[in-house]
């Protein structure tokens, strides 16, 4: 048997849908914070300067964006806890 299928017969999500929601629910919690929290103004600032050359490193900024598109969710949608959460969530049997 693969892990794919124990996986969907446990109903766990695969190791990258789960990391997606940790990432989606950082991004989630960080976004409500007031725009004066030091948190929130790290996550909002850009870098001034110019990037290495050859191919640039991921940024979390980008793979979170990608995140939002897959789920098709905008920040807004962030200040929704509830709505936000269950856009989000990954199966897990742990959970109950």
């Amino acid at each position: 048997m693969k892990s794919g299928d124990i996986r969907k017969e446990l109903g766990v999500g695969s190791i990258k849908s789960k990391a997606r929601e940790s990432r989606l629910r950082w991004f989630g919690h960080v976004h409500r914070k007031k725009q004066e929290s030091k948190l929130r103004q790290v996550m909002d600032m850009e870098v001034p300067g110019r990037r290495p050359r050859g191919r640039p490193r991921g940024r979390w900024r980008d793979l979170v964006g990608r995140d939002k598109q897959e789920l098709r969710v905008v920040p807004k949608d962030a200040d929704n806890r509830d709505f936000w959460r269950r856009r989000i969530r990954t199966a897990d049997p742990s959970l109950g």
